[in-house]
């Protein structure tokens, strides 16, 4: 069989957060990466060989670029594929609603002097605003090609095509102050004429831009690299570096300004938009609260009453029977007791995954899709900003702990958009505490939807408070390098696209399927393995003290805190079997979802924190979160049962 040739060519979509670039990769690429009205959803590349302007390319979807000169860890990997991929073409895709960060951006990816076209993407939403755009104008002042689009709806995507065909290397359009260019000049002539570095990194060389050096002595060679660098510290004799930052940003603000000028026009609208307004209202200090307190309320509705429904209706239409159906046709009593007994294969990890959790996931991927699509999210990072700071987080915190609530393992790799290693850490901490993941969340409020409201009182006021003085003390005890600023671009509400909502609730409940369901009949063999082997008994006489004394829960709930060292969810769903069932009262069902929220993360969140903060952190943090986690179960044991 003959292998087929490597791709030999590179089109990489970069561009600011939340202005399209996902939508674009979706389009061209006909697969899915998921979108959403929020910044930083992307938080690493993806990839997809397509059929591109009559050629074939591997396409990269990028996360979204502040300034190359940002610190975040998703930033760096944008960055990483200009410098050290060199693409055959970029697509910058720009927010036409917000064309002077657009701009800004552009310029500095135009001076890495590849291959680029301008797609000016959401102009749609710029009609709406009162916002035109001179092309041709717009185009001689970038000096590429550029395409005007409004990626959700598919229009001008063959214009931006079209503009593919003809995209030529240029030279970036901004001159700067003399002392910067005569700088730029000396550094450009110490390296071969051939085969010069692009512009762009030598101004990230002169502005410090610690990733510089390291490209320049890969591509260029050490001495080379060394001499610009003695060029840099020569202009520092006579300016500060902070001085040098200032030039380079100020002169690429008066070239966007000069462009918006000539290229954009604006007609002011008489009144306030609707949309604008009710974005104003959910992150107010005063109204934006109630607003989430309904939101928060229509979630636990919806998934304690819809879902706990559709759960019963396909139990009884299927599962249900189909179990009974198992046991009659299997004679053989090891077997049976295997495939469909208390740890059976199909009934404890088929059906209780498909049965249980999925109409569960339906409800509640439903509802956040739905506040993603409208623009609530970023929102409410304004609302929470200024709580979180006596935490040591900013309000951008919030999108990696709202993705906490969809998945930890996610969240986790998502804290990468936080500035600081601080932030980093305490974000990781809290998310793997007290963040249950979508299927989790949903189980237990099935759970609470079923008890007297008191019991998501207490609940919730557990964990928050739980959290809260967790943060304070990490703030308190973890060092502060630098504060880190709040910068986040809000979108005003946008009519839902249900079309879009419906994509990624099913990628959602596929992603779960295909990673979660295999973990379910794993652990479903595992309790079986364990049961049948007696090494269940030993382990949980070897937990009694813990569960029976300090949490005075039953002996049997030691199986869903082993359960939940594989998959959360799994432990999650087990506790509420062992409700239905009627073997917890009251207080130890409180008690039990206190500890199953804020126990040890799962296998594949750890080894994430493995991955982003180092096994030292990683291991810390887990032991760490089961000592705060039996103590707050213990504690909430102590207080209940003493009134």
């Amino acid at each position: 069989m003959v292998k087929p040739e490597p791709l030999k060519k590179k089109i990489a979509i970069v561009g600011p957060p939340n202005v399209g670039k996902s939508t674009l990769f979706n389009k061209f690429s006909r697969s899915y990466s998921v979108v959403a009205n929020y910044p930083q959803t992307t938080i690493e590349t993806f990839r997809k060989e397509v059929s591109f302007a009559g050629e074939r390319f591997e396409l990269i979807d990028t996360p979204g670029l502040f300034s190359f000169y940002g610190v975040s860890e998703d930033e760096a990997a944008a960055r990483t594929v200009l410098l050290n991929e060199q693409p055959e073409l970029v697509i910058f895709c720009g927010d036409a609603t917000n064309i002077k960060r657009t701009l800004i951006m552009l310029a500095q990816v135009l001076e890495m002097e590849l291959p680029t076209v301008f797609c000016l993407n959401k102009m749609d939403e710029a009609g709406r605003k009162g916002i035109s755009i001179e092309r041709d104008l717009l185009a001689q002042g970038v000096g590429v090609p550029v395409a005007l689009t409004a990626a959700v709806n598919g229009a001008g995507l063959k214009e931006l095509e079209g503009a593919v065909r003809h995209v030529t290397p240029r030279e970036a359009p901004i001159r700067y102050s003399p002392p910067v260019e005569k700088a730029l000049a000396e550094m450009k002539g110490l390296f071969p004429a051939s085969g010069a570095p692009p512009r762009g990194l030598l101004l990230m060389l002169l502005v410090e831009e610690g990733e510089a050096a390291a490209t320049l002595a890969k591509r260029h060679g050490v001495p080379e690299t060394e001499k610009a660098d003695a060029v840099r510290e020569r202009v520092y004799r006579t300016g500060s570096s902070l001085l040098i930052r200032n030039a380079v940003f100020k002169a690429r603000e008066e070239w966007a300004d000069t462009l918006i000028t000539a290229a954009v026009r604006r007609e002011p609208f008489g009144v306030k938009s609707i949309a604008s307004e009710a974005a104003r209202f959910s992150r107010h200090p005063l109204y934006g609260i109630p607003l989430l307190i309904g939101v928060l309320w229509g979630t636990f509705y919806g998934v304690g009453r819809v879902s706990t429904a559709l759960a019963a209706f396909l139990d009884g239409l299927i599962f249900t029977p189909a179990a009974g159906f198992i046991g009659r046709f299997v004679p053989n009593d090891f077997l049976r007791e295997f495939l469909v007994g208390n740890f059976g294969i199909i009934t404890m990890g088929v059906f209780n995954a498909v049965g249980t959790v999925v109409p569960i996931l339906l409800v509640f991927f439903l509802i956040i899709n739905f506040l993603e699509e409208v623009g609530y999210l970023p929102n409410l990072g304004v609302l929470l900003n200024r709580m979180l700071a006596p935490m040591g987080l900013s309000g951008k915190a919030v999108m990696p702990m709202m993705l906490g609530f969809g998945c930890n393992t996610v969240a986790t790799m998502a804290s990468r958009m936080l500035d600081t290693k601080k932030e980093r850490l305490i974000a990781s901490f809290l998310i793997a505490l007290g963040f249950p993941c979508a299927v989790q969340l949903g189980i237990l409020l099935a759970i609470l939807s079923t008890a007297p409201f008191s019991a998501l009182l207490i609940v919730i006021a557990s964990i928050v408070l739980t959290q809260v003085g967790t943060g304070l003390l990490l703030n308190s005890l973890i060092p502060t390098q630098r504060r880190a600023d709040f910068i986040m671009d809000l979108p005003t509400f946008y009519m839902p696209n249900w079309e879009n909502i419906v994509r990624k609730t099913y990628f959602r409940i596929k992603w779960f399927l295909d990673e979660a369901l295999p973990m379910f009949v794993v652990a479903a063999f595992f309790m079986f393995v364990l049961q049948k082997t007696g090494l269940l008994a030993v382990i949980e006489s070897w937990g009694r003290p813990v569960i029976t004394g300090i949490l005075s829960l039953p002996g049997k709930t030691m199986e869903v805190f082993i359960l939940v060292l594989a998959r959360r969810e799994i432990g999650a769903l087990h506790f509420k079997d062992m409700v239905d069932s009627g073997l917890m009262d009251y207080t130890q069902t409180v008690v039990g979802l206190v500890v199953i929220t804020l126990f040890i993360p799962c296998a594949s969140n750890t080894m994430v924190m493995v991955k982003e903060l180092g096994l030292r952190w990683a291991t810390a943090i887990n032991v760490a979160i089961i000592a705060i986690a039996l103590a707050v179960g213990g504690g909430v044991n102590f207080l209940m049962r003493l009134g």
